[in-house]
């Protein structure tokens, strides 16, 4: 599946860029007028998100390779209408040639999940069971009706029945063959009865009341680190949205589902509104790096001037470290050693525009590390903006714990870091969902500022379905 933005200046040369470039069956996403200027002119713009599937799309580029110049020119100034014609009937033509001469005793496809036809089988399967038995009961019947007159013909007194001992031993060993093959049959019914009735593996999501042909929706958002309940949840809303014949098409149903999630993503607004910003996490969480980035941001793309701050003198160079950046932007550097610090630093920073405070990674297990970090941050009249600092590499039930422990310091959005090194980019979805928080921004590398980037709707659906992957740089210079 491919999504991708166009701007115009009108809605209609939008719509015709849509069409050239995705083809007719391309889905609108999203459509929004932008205030910004287009081009030199400073006019008005129109921007359209809009995706289509590979296949759609590889129909599309085979219908225009066969056409010849001119009537590739035609193609493209024709209706929608008339290019899904022309690429159907161009796309049949080309299966109908290829496509083997069907054999006469060919049998017709059979629905393999058509419950009845699966009952059918099943009953039909119990039967052939107890016909067997069956069959074997009246042959041994048949069988002891053959040896009756021989016994009768035995010498045996009217007045003394035989025993049943007696009678076993007298038996055959055809009777008692057919005797222990009875039984044993009657052993299999027994257990057939007992097992379970369903032969065939559930398919993904069945557990959560997803039908089959929403199943390979599930797995890929499952795959991609999204909680299982959380997409089944998704998932359940696009069954009760969409008729059953439209969920058999996959493109279709899968871009209900982009625009569901594209939708239901949160981000905050205005991520440099305020003047003090508090990077707070775990160790190893890289919010050392996500402040770095942030400032170099400022500095270099944004003229601000920023100043930045650490509490953090447990780590042992962890001050030094952040002096030496802070030299490199040529901005001020101090140290927050208690609360008392910051009305005497703060009275000298009037002309700063931006102040960045690194915290030290604490797990906050107890309520000592709590209140040391509470004794640490900004008082409450400076409004300080705290920003949760998260690694994508974190397990979703770790993410979720350090989500509540953190929850005491009343965080206003989550960064994620280390986008580069994990593949679940699902769980920055669960986390955003769980706690209903917005996301600030991404850190997708170790450079700096190059690898910074507030977050956006598209960016996190693009990771999440896999649309682009990351750029490979190269490791040696060219």
């Amino acid at each position: 599946m491919q999504v991708k933005k166009f701007e115009a200046r009108t809605m209609k040369e939008a719509l015709e860029m849509v069409k050239t470039q995705l083809g007719p069956d391309a889905i609108i996403l999203s459509a929004r007028d932008n205030n910004k200027s287009f081009g030199l002119v400073g006019e008005g713009s129109v921007e359209i998100t809009a995706a289509v599937s590979e296949e759609t799309l590889q129909k599309k580029r085979f219908a225009e390779s066969k056409l010849r110049e001119q009537d590739r020119e035609r193609f493209a100034a024709s209706t929608a209408r008339q290019q899904k014609e022309l690429i159907h009937k161009m796309v049949e033509k080309h299966v109908q040639k290829n496509q083997p001469p069907a054999q006469i005793t060919q049998r017709r496809y059979i629905d393999i999940e058509d419950e009845n036809e699966y009952a059918r089988q099943q009953k039909m399967s119990e039967e052939r069971v107890k016909n067997a038995a069956q069959r074997a009961l009246h042959a041994f019947q048949e069988q002891e009706q053959n040896f009756a007159p021989k016994k009768a013909a035995a010498p045996v007194r009217a007045a003394a029945p035989a025993p049943a001992p007696v009678r076993a031993a007298t038996e055959s060993p055809e009777v008692a063959a057919l005797r222990n093959e009875i039984a044993s049959l009657k052993q299999v019914i027994t257990q057939f009865q007992q097992m379970p009735q369903s032969f065939v593996g559930a398919h993904p999501g069945a557990d959560y009341g997803i039908s089959y042909d929403l199943s390979s929706i599930f797995e890929k958002l499952t795959r991609s680190g999204m909680a299982p309940e959380i997409a089944a949840d998704i998932l359940t809303q696009t069954q009760e949205s969409l008729p059953a014949l439209k969920l058999k098409n996959k493109a279709l149903a899968e871009a209900f589902v982009a625009r569901h999630v594209l939708d239901a993503i949160k981000i905050a607004q205005n991520p440099t509104a305020g003047k003090i910003h508090c990077f707070v996490g775990p160790a190893g969480s890289g919010k050392t790096s996500a402040l770095i980035k942030m400032a170099s941001h400022m500095v270099v793309r944004e003229r601000k001037k920023v100043a930045i701050f650490t509490t953090d003198t447990f780590k042992v160079g962890a001050a030094d470290q952040m002096k030496i950046y802070a030299q490199i932007l040529n901005v001020p550097f101090s140290v927050i050693r208690s609360q008392n610090d910051w009305q005497n630093l703060m009275r000298y920073l009037a002309n700063v525009d931006c102040v960045l405070v690194d915290f030290a990674g604490l797990s906050l297990k107890n309520s000592e590390e709590i209140n040391l970090l509470r004794s640490l941050l900004p008082p409450q009249a400076l409004n300080a903006n705290i920003h949760l600092t998260m690694s994508t590499n974190t397990k979703d039930a770790d993410a979720i714990e350090l989500g509540r422990r953190y929850s005491v310091l009343g965080y206003k959005d989550v960064v994620f870091t280390a986008l580069d090194e994990s593949t679940q980019h699902g769980t920055i979805y669960n986390f955003m969902k769980r706690f209903d928080i917005p996301l600030h921004s991404f850190g997708i590398g170790s450079r700096v500022p190059e690898d910074f980037e507030f977050a956006t709707k598209e960016r996190l659906l693009d990771l999440i379905f896999k649309i682009t992957k990351f750029k490979q740089q190269d490791s040696e210079a060219v």
